[in-house]
């Protein structure tokens, strides 16, 4: 099997059919034999890479849904004027596009904070890291949002970062919830009345 040849792009296909698994059958659901077996591996090329499932757990956090949180709600904000705008967007276009089976599934990030994170105390503090990462960078945006005259000077930028960012990833939480992707425009407009609110008016 060529993966076998090349470690990097053999760790990285175990990562992601990891990622799938776990995603849709929670992490006490699969086992490593299930994970060595739908990535056409051995279990000693899966222990080659990660000595347990805890650790690809890990490194899912790390190298999948941090990348993947960035790649949707922080790094497109770039190449708008006005973040605002780009917010929006990229939650409307989020939600728009989430596949069916994934509205019943959440977000994976939250899944497996709520599953591990009373066992595994490094779960906790790497998904703390992606949160606040992304609560950081949602903040850099809007301050430049604010310094550029789009929100109101008087606005807390902080405290918006964390309420957008709870709204974002609590989307995919209620969505699981009520199997009904109907939520997720409810909350988009929600999302568009509170940030209209902090809008500095133009003339």
């Amino acid at each position: 099997m060529k993966r076998t040849r090349d470690p990097e792009a053999t760790r990285a296909h175990i990562l992601e059919v990891a990622f799938l698994e776990i995603y849709r059958k929670g992490f006490q659901g699969v086992s490593v034999r299930d994970i060595a077996a739908k990535a056409d591996l051995t279990i000693g090329a899966f222990f080659h890479h990660f000595p347990t499932k805890n650790h690809v757990a890990h490194a899912i956090i790390e190298e999948i849904i941090r990348k993947r949180i960035m790649e949707r709600w922080i790094e497109p904000l770039s190449a708008y004027k006005n973040p605002v705008q780009g917010i929006l967007k990229c939650f409307k276009r989020t939600f728009e596009t989430w596949p069916d089976e994934f509205v019943e599934l959440g977000c994976p990030l939250n899944n497996l904070t709520q599953e591990l994170t009373n066992i595994d105390p490094a779960i906790r503090a790497k998904t703390q890291a992606v949160l606040n990462q992304w609560i950081d960078e949602t903040e850099r945006h809007l301050k430049r949002a604010q310094d550029d005259g789009y929100l109101r000077k008087g606005a807390n930028v902080r405290d918006a970062a964390e309420f957008i960012v709870t709204l974002q990833e609590g989307t995919f939480a209620i969505g699981k919830a009520l199997s009904n992707r109907n939520v997720f425009h409810s909350l988009y407009r929600s999302l568009k009345i509170y940030l209209e609110s902090l809008t500095e008016p133009r003339a």
